[in-house]
């Protein structure tokens, strides 16, 4: 059965334009998901992230090369050319939080909210 943390509840019902929103597991388990994300589409969003993750961790490793400064993956906003939006962040345990957002959310807050989110033991003491 899907888990419905109160935090993934509360990202989706208070912050305008999230859709939806989920966590996975440095292993690519689903940990949780907002409400009327279902096990099979959560299962889905756990192979993209972790897909995504790859990618995105390699990216981060060919700007260090270029930069001299080498650092961890943190974030990645994808975008559809409808202005719908699925940011993916990584938390301080390894996991991974991603959230859709509609064409009406203001992406700068989103982000920053789920960093912080990510940062947070919040996520840590879900994940456990």
């Amino acid at each position: 059965m899907l888990r419905h943390p109160q935090f993934l509840k509360d990202l989706v019902t208070g912050t305008a334009g999230t859709i939806a929103v989920i966590h996975v597991s440095p292993e690519g388990l689903v940990l949780g998901s907002s409400p009327g994300v279902d096990e099979d589409e959560a299962d889905h969003w756990a192979a993209v992230m972790a897909a995504l993750l790859a990618v995105s961790s390699r990216g981060t490793e060919i700007i260090g090369s270029h930069t001299a400064e080498p650092g961890p993956w943190g974030h990645s906003v994808i975008e559809d050319r409808s202005g719908r939006t699925l940011i993916l962040v990584g938390a301080n345990d390894d996991s991974m939080l991603a959230v859709v957002c509609g064409r009406n959310a203001h992406l700068g807050d989103v982000a920053a909210l789920l960093v912080e989110l990510a940062d947070s033991t919040v996520v840590v003491g879900a994940a456990a």
